[in-house]
C-alpha cells in the first residue's frame, strides 16, 4: 500500500553515499526497546537519534541513526543531533541487512570515537561487540557485561525476548 504524497524512507549518508536504512519490524523495535529500557538507567539512552560525523582523511561525511545510542554523561541537548560520539551504539539487524553492510557502519562509529558498538543479530541469536581492536560475539546463552557500563549484566536472551 502506498499513501499518496507519503514518503517513508528512512535515509543515512554512509562514507558520502545516500543509503536507505530498513524500516523496522515490530520485532526489531521490541529488541530495540529491551535494549533502551536496559542502559537508561545507567546513564541517557536515546533511540534512533541521527549522528553527524564529520569526514575523515580516510572517509567522507556521514549521518547514520543507530538503533539506540548510548551517553553515559554529557549527552547532545534534546534540540540537537548527535555531533559528539556516544559511549555505546546499537545496531539491530534488519531482514535483507547484510552483515557486510554493517561493518561499514561500525566502522564508521569506530572511526567517529564511539567506545563500543554492539550489532545484534536476531536471526542467529548472536551479539557482535567492537571494542578497541577487539570484536566479541556473545550469544544467546551469554551474558553481555560492557566494560562501559561495568554495572550492567544484560542477558542476550532477555534482548532478543520472543524475537530470537
Amino acid at each position: 500500500m502506498t499513501i499518496p504524497g507519503f514518503d517513508e524512507r528512512r535515509l543515512e549518508l554512509i562514507d558520502g553515499v545516500v543509503c536507505e536504512k530498513p524500516m523496522p519490524t515490530w520485532g526489531h523495535g521490541r529488541i530495540a526497546g529491551r535494549i533502551f529500557a536496559a542502559l537508561d538507567p545507567h546513564g541517557v539512552a536515546g533511540v534512533e537519534p541521527r549522528a553527524m560525523i564529520p569526514g575523515t582523511a580516510d572517509r567522507d561525511d556521514s549521518s547514520v541513526v543507530p538503533d539506540v545510542a548510548f551517553y553515559l554523561s554529557d549527552r547532545p541537548p534534546d534540540s540537537d543531533w548527535m555531533r559528539t560520539p556516544p559511549d555505546i551504539a546499537i545496531e539491530v539487524l534488519s531482514p535483507g541487512q547484510s552483515r557486510r553492510e554493517m561493518r561499514a557502519k561500525v566502522d564508521i562509529y569506530r572511526s567517529f570515537g564511539v567506545r563500543s558498538v554492539w550489532v545484534v543479530d536476531p536471526e542467529w541469536g548472536l551479539v557482535d561487540v567492537y571494542e578497541g581492536a577487539g570484536r566479541r560475539t556473545v550469544d544467546r546463552s551469554q551474558v553481555l557485561t560492557p566494560p562501559v557500563v561495568p554495572a550492567l549484566r544484560l542477558p542476550v536472551r532477555d534482548i532478543l525476548g520472543e524475537a530470537g
